[in-house]
This record gives structure tokens, C-alpha cells and sequence, in this order.
């Protein structure tokens, strides 16, 4: 699940770019008992952070800036084969970001 959620963020990347977000992919360290990958964006007005854990657990989180308050905080539980645009419809949607 996590190279499936790799490779839609590669997908995704100059789109989001292209909003003036950037873009980091970070990953733990290979001893970590529970594998995870987490995308982080940074704008002029947001901190956000998507993370995914080999589970399918998935945490979404949107800071303001100027407020320094999180707007948004959403956990999720992701199924094999799922759709990431449609699952992180509501995280996008707060950052202005149309990712279809």
C-alpha cells in the first residue's frame, strides 16, 4: 500500500506543485517496526502533513500559519486498491487544491 501511495504522490506532484505548494515525501528509518510514508506540504499559508502506515492507518493534518491553528485533523482507515484523490477529497479541498 505505501508504493501505491508513493507512486500517486509522484502522480500527483507537479499538479500540487503547480498550486505553490512543496512537496516532501519522508519515510523512517528501515528498522521501524511499523513502515509508514508521510507527504508533507508547506505553503505561504499551510503546514500540511498526510501520513500513511502499512495498516492502511492514515492520519491527515492541516495547520494554519498566520493563526497557528489546526484547521484540520481527520484519521482514516485506507483499503488496498483504494482511491487517494477521492479518500483525501476534504484535506485538498481546505488547502484549495482540486486533485482529481
Amino acid at each position: 500500500m505505501l508504493d501505491q501511495f508513493e507512486s500517486w504522490i509522484q502522480e500527483k506532484r507537479q499538479e500540487i506543485e503547480n498550486w505553490g505548494y512543496q512537496l516532501d515525501i519522508v519515510k523512517p528509518p528501515s528498522g521501524v517496526a511499523q513502515q509508514s510514508l508521510s507527504l508533507d506540504l508547506d505553503s505561504d499559508n499551510y503546514i500540511a502533513r498526510i501520513t500513511l502506515w502499512e495498516s492502511g492507518d492514515s492520519q491527515l493534518q492541516i495547520l494554519d500559519i498566520v493563526s497557528e491553528k489546526m484547521v484540520f485533523d481527520e484519521y482514516l482507515k485506507i483499503q488496498a486498491n483504494f482511491n487517494f484523490s477521492k479518500a483525501f477529497e476534504n484535506f485538498f479541498n481546505i488547502l484549495n487544491l482540486n486533485i482529481c
